[in-house]
């Protein structure tokens, strides 16, 4: 006996499929692991799962860790376009975010990653920052707060 209320697989299959049909566009989100110890996960999301773009997530009060690079060179192997999304800035005191801002920028103009920083921060940006990125010659950066909100409209 179902619970009243209750959907069945296929009621909810069928509401996905009305929504499908009912759109112009449909963006998949898909977290891969960034702990180490899932890093052959990931590798298998990225090969398997052929995502068009990547968001390398960089916390603002630690920035750019070992994980964040063993992300960033896959991204490069496959020839994924990726972005870097700073989280956390409403709690990384100011110093810490801009030292942080400042590896990450100068990470993304190495020899390795070959590309303009471009820090997205307003509605004007976002156009150069999408063409950059699908011709290769741009890595936009995105600095959110998920507890403020600060960003996100952005991303």
């Amino acid at each position: 006996v179902d619970r009243p209320g209750a959907t069945s697989a296929a009621s909810r299959n069928l509401t996905w499929n009305q929504i499908v049909a009912k759109s112009s566009k449909l963006v998949t989100f898909i977290d891969l692991c960034g702990h180490e110890k899932y890093l052959k996960t990931t590798i298998f999301g990225l090969v398997g799962l052929c995502p068009d773009y990547a968001m390398i997530i960089v916390n603002a009060n630690s920035g750019f860790q070992r994980m964040s690079r063993e992300h960033l060179g896959i991204a490069l192997a496959l020839r994924i376009p990726f972005m870097f999304v700073v989280t956390k800035i409403d709690i990384a005191p100011e110093n810490v975010f801009q030292d942080n801002l400042a590896m990450l920028r100068k990470i993304v103009k190495s020899n390795a990653v070959k590309r303009q920083p471009q820090m997205v921060e307003k509605e004007e940006d976002l156009k150069a920052a999408a063409d950059g990125l699908i011709t290769d010659q741009v890595c936009p950066i995105f600095c959110i707060s998920n507890v403020t909100g600060e960003g996100l409209p952005l991303l």
